[in-house]
């Protein structure tokens, strides 16, 4: 079972390699305030996306973009239909339903492709909370 061995270390460096480009990308715009907590938080969201842990990864980074959203005081950072789909499904793998899981244990053999594309879009909308845009102060011309 592919998820029980460690990954290959060619997935890991891809996927090591995918999140430092996506945070690159994003921190460029800047950083909110991040606590201790979230920002060690943020170093578990990248181990258990490259170890290929999708299902967690989901949760992990819901997790993250509630706290940040709670401590900016702001859902803002990311389109309001991305943090619903993540809250809705980080809900569904918490909490669930009676003969409707979201994941199964056959999910590891035969969904892993789409799991780990849910766990990319988590892992984007993360990324886009915790490096929001910074408003542009049109009076200035510039950012705030």
């Amino acid at each position: 079972m592919q998820h029980l061995d460690p990954p290959e270390p060619l997935d890991w460096d891809e996927r090591r390699l995918w999140f430092e480009e996506q945070e690159a990308r994003l921190s460029a715009r800047g950083v909110g305030r991040l606590s201790e907590q979230a920002s060690a938080l943020m170093v578990e969201l990248q181990c258990v996306f490259c170890t290929g842990a999708w299902a967690a990864t989901v949760i992990l980074a819901a997790i993250i973009v509630e706290t940040q959203a709670n401590a900016a005081r702001s859902f803002r950072a990311a389109p309001a239909e991305e943090l619903r789909w993540l809250r809705s499904l980080r809900n569904r793998l918490l909490h669930e339903a009676p003969g409707e899981p979201v994941l199964t244990i056959e999910d590891h053999w035969t969904a892993r492709g789409e799991w780990e594309k849910a766990a990319r879009r988590a892992v984007g909308i993360a990324l886009a909370v915790v490096y929001p845009e910074r408003p542009v102060d049109k009076r200035a011309g510039g950012e705030r």
